[in-house]
């Protein structure tokens, strides 16, 4: 066990005499800071710099934006979490902005802005999201009884914490009275509430999702740079931290899944990596067997096995479907730690922004750009110090058939060896509770070429209802927003008990997806099966079992538009020919939502399919690429 690695009285002694040096070179190290100087550096320095400087031109209102009564209050009123939380990032993307030009360049030119950003910072009354507050009933102001130490108040003191490890030598000399504030408002919003026996307990602290390792490296930088003078306070919150972890850990399947999908990668499994990171920096390596672990090596192999080609990735649960941005700096350390091949290469795949190969130019990410998702001041310093030094392109390491099979996760290749070309299937089983479920056993997609066929639309953006008894309203986060059958109108339900079952994996992949229904559908057995042939054919068929009249619904949503042509439907560069079910309409979706826009753009199409039968049925879906 984590918690038996190192008592609390032996990290006590160890924090005692030990010296806590910045986890990245401080600002003042010159020698760090402008040695080797790749393309990508100088690219992303001057990125930097040019930002900042168009920042600098601003009012201060503008850069750091006033949070608002009216915005906080809009989630409890309106249900609206975008306003408030565009500005609240805004603010912490600027100061990491000016915080990595000031150490870029050196010249004292940025420091009012990062002095301003830290008063902007400590003069918030909270430093959690709206969401994540304790409420009475009907009342918008959060509790004054009941802090928070949620994902952002965490990640806040964390920024804090970096901008001290970085620029303490030059904050010092401006106000030795501004870092005490710093210090004391870290502890007191992100470590105190963690110790105090009277607060609601911090429910990340089972370990149950993201919210864990995500918390726990960030409070963990907090206390690291916060409590050195404090060791047993230091050593007992510490092992507090790695229980989390360790608990994180071992709900993970071995085969390392990630079942709030690739869009939670980043703030999962890395940040699980970025918190052993941590804790062997100040305990002298003494968790670095943990690094050797397979299921360690498997939970970052993950995101290179849910890519499908370029930006895209399998949009599963409430994740995105495209990124256009990855830190390669953090793969990279990951794959570092965990001897990962596989991720190696991923990452230098990651530092080209997942471009063909032809492509030979490194990208530089979107440094300064002030737009959500916002800069995060840890991974602005990894991404400086961490970033792949070798980034020759070599094998990819794809294959034919990718199987997670306790995440119940299947993907398929028709060209390995060129994920550009030909035709990429992917399904998925598992159960309906799932952290950010969608109830969608039997989802799968279709890419060919490089672009998308028949998709999972992902997540719309965040709201009071999403995590509430309402979620699954949104059509988009039930099964009627993914192409998953309804028998009689009656769609999945959500719940560990209803599951695939009856896995089988060969040339092909079944799953049963009929656990996922409730028994009034009156289906008993739906045995969905996924092919892909060495022509780029991929087909789907469906086979049913149940009692009486049975009415079939099937949605298959699109990304570009479906056009009807000769007994068939074309999909871009594919053709879909039916078999057993006939097309009821081709719907034409206009989205009016952010987070859905940046992957899809306006719009999105769904073509409804249906077909009646009786105790029995079959029907199939073909979908070939067109000569």
């Amino acid at each position: 066990m984590w918690t038996e690695i190192m008592s609390e009285q032996e990290l006590t002694e160890l924090f005692r005499k030990r010296s806590f040096k910045s986890r990245f070179p401080q600002a003042a190290d010159r020698a760090v800071w402008e040695a080797g100087e790749s393309a990508f550096r100088k690219k992303r320095f001057a990125l930097y710099v040019e930002n900042a400087q168009k920042w600098q031109e601003k009012s201060y209102s503008e850069i750091y934006p006033p949070l608002t009564a009216r915005d906080f209050f809009a989630f409890m009123r309106t249900g609206n979490r975008s306003v408030f939380e565009s500005f609240y990032f805004g603010r912490r993307t600027h100061l990491t902005l000016f915080c990595m030009a000031e150490a870029v360049e050196y010249r004292k030119r940025f420091l009012p802005e990062v002095v301003e950003g830290i008063w902007q910072l400590l003069s918030e009354p909270v430093w959690y999201l709206p969401a994540h507050g304790h409420y009475h009933e009907g009342d918008p102001m959060p509790r004054f009884d009941q802090p928070r130490t949620d994902l952002f108040c965490a990640e806040t003191g964390s920024t804090l914490a970096c901008v001290v490890q970085l620029l303490e030598k030059e904050l010092r000399e401006l106000s030795p009275e501004l870092l005490n504030w710093v210090r004391a408002y870290c502890i007191e919003r992100v470590i105190a509430p963690l110790e105090d026996e009277t607060i609601l307990p911090q429910w990340w602290l089972d370990g149950h999702n993201n919210w864990s390792p995500w918390c726990a490296s960030n409070v963990a930088m907090t206390a690291f740079t916060f409590l050195r003078d404090q060791p047993e306070r230091l050593a007992r919150l510490t092992l507090k931290l790695i229980g989390v972890c360790e608990r994180f850990y071992d709900r993970y399947a071995p085969d390392g899944g990630c079942d709030e999908g690739p869009g939670y990668f980043m703030v999962a499994g890395i940040r699980l990596m970025i918190f052993l990171d941590l804790l062997n920096a100040y305990t002298d390596n003494a968790f670095a067997a943990l690094y050797r672990e397979e299921k360690f090596r498997n939970i970052g192999d993950y995101i290179a096995k849910v890519h499908l080609v370029g930006p895209w990735f399998a949009s599963m649960a409430d994740s995105p479907a495209k990124f256009d941005r990855m830190e390669a700096g953090l793969l990279n350390r990951y794959a570092e730690l965990s001897g990962s091949r596989r991720l190696k290469s991923f990452a230098v795949e990651a530092a080209y922004g997942f471009a063909p190969a032809s492509v030979t130019e490194v990208a530089d990410g979107t440094a300064g750009t002030g737009e959500f998702p916002h800069l995060v001041l840890f991974n602005e310093l990894a991404q400086t110090f961490w970033f792949p030094a070798d980034l020759t392109r070599g094998n990819r390491a794809c294959e034919r058939q990718t199987i997670l099979p306790d995440l119940e996760f299947f993907l398929f290749r028709q060209n390995p060896a060129d994920d550009w070309s030909g035709t990429i299937l992917c399904m998925k089983g598992g159960h309906n509770d799932e952290s950010h479920n969608h109830n969608d056993i039997g989802q799968f997609e279709v890419f060919y070429d490089g672009t998308p066929v028949v998709i999972d639309c992902g997540s719309t953006e965040y709201t009071k209802f999403t995590f509430s008894s309402r979620r699954y309203e949104n059509r988009f986060l039930n099964s009627s927003g993914h192409d998953v059958p309804s028998f009689n109108g009656i769609l999945q339900s959500p719940g560990a008990e209803f599951r695939a079952s009856g896995m089988t994996i060969s040339d092909a992949v079944s799953i049963d997806i009929a656990g996922a229904y409730p028994r009034a559908c009156g289906v008993e057995s739906c045995v969905r099966r996924a092919s892909l042939s060495d022509d780029g054919t991929a087909v789907i068929e469906d086979s049913v079992q149940g009692t009486g009249e049975i009415a079939v619904a099937i949605p298959l949503y699109c990304a570009v538009k479906p056009e009807e042509e000769d007994g068939a439907i074309r999909i871009g560069k594919m053709q879909l020919r039916v078999s057993g079910i006939s097309v009821v309409r081709i719907e034409e979706i206009p989205l009016h939502d952010t987070r859905m826009e940046s992957s899809w753009g306006r719009t999105l199409w769904c073509i409804h399919l249906g077909t009646q039968v009786c105790g029995s049925g079959r029907w199939s879906m073909t979908f070939s690429p067109i000569q």
